[in-house]
């Protein structure tokens, strides 16, 4: 990487952290683009040049955790499937998503019904990248691309809200992570063996 590429990365992360110990101070919708540059020392262009909306600066490690599914999906061991490689990233990283600080960062977005629309955007957008890759890599029908994106994201989605819930609740630590790969490992248990496996207590004896 050369000298230009490093500081902008510098800047970049500079103007993300401090937006988010504003975010954390203040709340996100109490604080302003034009206080972030501030705070940063820099112009409200600069941060609109690294961050195209003021939701952009929470959701910061987006593009990061977005190229890292990818990864995961084109660089998983021979013999290993699309859905044993997320499975395996995804148990990675339960221990940051049952950490303090992931705690402040789903309280910031409980308390933003912005943040939470911006959450679904993320989501949608993550979505078409892992159907694109999955298309690419594996070379199946863009249809079955599409669904099986919208299955996995859908798990590690509801591994996000899982972990957001743990949070707010003030549970952390390992017993916290035991839980959540718990939680991972029951729905990968489903998407692996299909909703035909899916039922509840008196399955069994309505079909007696």
């Amino acid at each position: 990487m050369g000298l230009r590429e490093s500081k902008k990365l510098e800047t970049r992360r500079e103007i993300a952290d401090t937006a988010m110990r504003l975010f954390v101070q203040r709340g996100f919708d109490h604080v302003t683009v034009a206080e972030v540059a501030a705070a940063a020392r820099v112009s409200e262009k600069t941060v609109f040049n690294y961050f195209p909306t003021k939701e952009d600066l929470f959701f910061d490690e987006v593009p990061a955790r977005q190229a890292a599914i990818v990864a995961a999906l084109r660089g998983r061991a021979p013999g290993e499937s699309v859905v044993a490689a997320l499975r395996r990233l995804q148990a990675g990283e339960c221990p940051r998503l049952c950490s303090p600080g992931f705690a402040t960062f789903a309280r910031i977005i409980e308390e933003s019904p912005t943040l939470q629309a911006k959450e679904l955007e993320v989501m949608a957008r993550l979505n078409e990248t892992l159907a694109a890759a999955i298309r690419d890599e594996l070379r199946v029908p863009e249809i079955d691309a599409k669904v099986a994106a919208n299955m996995l994201i859908g798990v590690h989605w509801q591994l996000f809200r899982n972990a957001r819930t743990q949070a707010l609740a003030g549970r952390q630590g390992p017993a916290a992570v035991r839980r959540l790969r718990s939680d991972l490992d029951r729905a990968y248990r489903l998407l692996e063996h299909g909703l035909g496996g899916l039922e509840g207590p008196g399955s069994q004896q309505a079909a007696s």
